[in-house]
């Protein structure tokens, strides 16, 4: 255990430090040589199928595009079987934050009118929308900067390569606000594109196939997301494998219970113990939410990411680690 705490803490202080001329070192130090790495990142794009792809992924997260990453590695969870190791974190990502140096304009860089131009729209979504975008936008804040720690998650899998524990496979998750921040019928952003093109890349994609042993093994146990046998990516080291699946969620919710959890998140903060101005803020965020959900109708299509650790045996297969994630598309101040 002390030695694959010892290579998380490596991976840390590479976060901590961020330093672009030292990428390719930590790569050597901590991750495997071999060229089939996977790993799936917080945003929409970020599923990575191969070591220069995950490389790149730490670089662009340590150039300016993500907060302070830390992990909690004082109650990391691990589990490890001969030459395999998977593992679990819960994490932060701090971000500093203050307000700009001039005044906001009430167009917030045209997107009133960009929204308002959506031919996809309907009135009642352009206005839900504005509604809550301006929910997160435009409350009043201390002047000076802010620190706000979002909660993450990190887990994946390790391989021992000539004697020493390498991470082999990863993912990176923030926690979910009330609803997901991607639904395909929000007709602002086309997210069934994005997880098409993401099908794409992954059909065109030579390494890392999903037999159809483990495939059927995968279908009849999640049986509450939908994804096809060219939206899984497999790494695989003996009797174990690493899978990705790349799927989408449906429900059906009637806005009378998105209402009734609306108003429930709303008591449950009047008796909260923070400030009586977050206290406002919280619950016009709450019923912004609300609004603009029930605005796009009561079927919720989500894109969702799954990984997984799979032990393979003469009885068959089993589970040992599941994390699903949502994409993490929206900054805001607040959102949780």
């Amino acid at each position: 255990m002390k030695e694959i705490i010892d290579v998380l803490t490596k991976f840390q202080q590479g976060y901590d430090e961020s330093n672009l001329e030292k990428a390719d070192a930590l790569m050597d130090e901590v991750f495997s040589k071999r060229a089939d790495l996977l790993t799936i990142g917080t945003g929409t794009w970020e599923v990575c199928l191969c070591r220069d792809e995950v490389k790149q992924l730490i670089k662009d997260d340590w150039d300016g595009g993500w907060g302070g990453f830390k992990l909690d590695l004082a109650n990391a969870k691990i589990q490890t079987d001969d030459n395999v190791a998977w593992f679990y974190l819960d994490a932060t990502v701090k971000y500093e934050l203050e307000n700009p140096d001039e005044e906001r304009t009430i167009d917030n860089n045209g997107l009133i009118t960009e929204i308002l131009a959506n031919e996809k729209a309907s009135p009642k979504q352009k206005l839900s929308f504005l509604n809550w975008v301006f929910s997160f936008e435009y409350h009043l804040r201390p002047d000076g900067k802010r620190e706000h720690l979002w909660p993450s998650e990190f887990s994946g899998m390790m391989i021992k390569e000539d004697g020493n524990w390498k991470i082999a496979t990863m993912q990176f998750a923030m926690a979910k606000p009330t609803y997901p921040t991607e639904r395909y019928e929000e007709p602002f952003q086309d997210y069934q594109a994005a997880g098409d093109n993401l099908r794409e890349q992954l059909i065109n994609h030579e390494d890392s196939k999903i037999d159809d042993e483990l495939f059927a093994f995968l279908q009849t146990t999640e049986t509450a997301i939908d994804f096809t046998k060219e939206q899984v990516a497999v790494f695989t080291e003996g009797n174990f494998s690493w899978l990705m699946a790349i799927a989408r969620e449906q429900k059906t919710i009637t806005e009378e219970e998105v209402f009734t959890n609306a108003i429930a998140e709303i008591n449950q903060l009047a008796n909260s113990e923070i400030s009586e101005a977050e206290k406002l803020f919280a619950t016009k965020r709450s019923i912004a939410f609300a609004l603009k959900e029930v605005a796009s109708g009561s079927r919720f299509t989500w894109p969702i990411k799954l990984s997984a650790v799979v032990e393979k045996s003469s009885a068959g297969f089993k589970f040992h680690q599941k994390h699903y994630s949502y994409s993490f598309d929206w900054y805001f101040e607040g959102l949780y």
